[in-house]
């Protein structure tokens, strides 16, 4: 007797549910990852300068210092205003302003071994302290921000010979 095989017929079309499972993935993980490099960009009220110039041309070496506004969030204030963006009352009180470089607070001792060790790589020899360096810095203040803490950022940059600095700046709307 003649045993009739019945043939097995395997479906031709992908299971998508793992490439649909990877794909999400890679989406959460590259929103986190582009959170986390925003980190050195505090939310400021830059000053308005009539001759900026675009930051077109971004160096991936820079690091950004920034002077901000820092108070905890239960606080206002009482002393600076903006209104529509624009500042109305400066804030004098110099425990509120704090010197910044990725979220985290710094002293101006902290800042000057930081800039420190970020210029030394940046030195043509980086065993001789008086050779310049050749790291580009961002200073980006709040506009009310007090000159003395931008005068002690200037200070670190001379003690690390850091001389290729810039200051950030937003250009004025036009009415």
């Amino acid at each position: 007797m003649k045993i009739r095989r019945i043939p097995f017929m395997e479906s031709a079309s992908l299971n998508m549910t793992p490439m649909i499972d990877v794909v999400f993935q890679l989406i959460i993980f590259l929103m986190l990852a582009t959170e986390i490099t925003n980190t050195d960009l505090e939310r400021l009220f830059l000053p308005e300068a009539t001759a900026a110039l675009t930051d077109s041309e971004v160096s991936k070496d820079r690091v950004i210092i920034n002077i901000a506004h820092d108070l905890p969030l239960d606080r206002d204030c009482p002393q600076l205003d903006y209104q529509n963006g624009k500042l109305v009352q400066p804030c004098l009180n110099p425990d509120h302003w704090k010197i910044m470089h990725l979220g985290r607070v710094l002293t101006q001792k902290e800042l000057e071994e930081l800039l420190m060790f970020l210029a030394r790589p940046f030195k043509q020899n980086p065993d001789d302290p008086s050779c310049p360096s050749e790291l580009p810095l961002m200073i980006r203040a709040d506009g009310s921000a007090p000159y003395r803490f931008i005068s002690n950022i200037l200070e670190a940059c001379g003690s690390a010979k850091i001389y290729k600095i810039e200051i950030g700046a937003s250009v004025p709307e036009e009415d």
